[in-house]
């Protein structure tokens, strides 16, 4: 019972953020890393953006592919219009450089249809669950993941 702390008579019975126990922490067996450890380590192995091929030659190539295709594919399939800030890899590259410079196989999109359903999109595939071809924003399932998000308020 609340019996101390602002106002404790004009709300007796009620209990305050100040009477509360504090959550106690998750448990973590002491040899595993705490997740900001887990993703200093998993960033130490997949190299810095750089490492990774975004270098001066990209830039110039990612420039090029927004301002012939300045609209986010996904936005357009679903009658919105925004711009493109980011040329995504249909399929993921994995460091492969031939896949990564696979013109043919960018899209532009914004920062939310990349963030939000295009990751979604890539969770599904590398499960098994989606098709190579269905992890283009304009695809069916795409679309219908877009739209189910909007509606959700995402």
């Amino acid at each position: 019972m609340a019996t101390h702390g602002p106002d404790a008579e004009k709300h007796a019975g009620l209990s305050f953020a100040w009477d509360m126990a504090k959550r106690p922490s998750a448990f973590r067996p002491a040899h595993q890393p705490t997740r900001q450890e887990q993703s200093r380590q998993y960033d130490r192995r997949r190299g810095s953006a750089r490492e990774r091929g975004y270098n001066v030659r990209w830039e110039k190539a990612r420039r090029t592919f927004l301002a012939r295709a300045p609209l986010c594919l996904g936005c357009e399939a679903v009658g919105r219009v925004e711009p493109a800030v980011i040329v995504d890899h249909v399929i993921p590259h994995g460091g492969d450089s031939e896949r990564f410079w696979d013109t043919g196989m960018w899209q532009g999109c914004c920062k939310w249809h990349h963030d939000v359903v295009k990751q979604r999109l890539e969770d599904l595939f590398a499960r098994g669950s989606l098709a190579a071809a269905s992890l283009r924003l304009d695809s069916a399932e795409a679309i219908a993941m877009t739209r189910a998000l909007r509606s959700n308020g995402l």
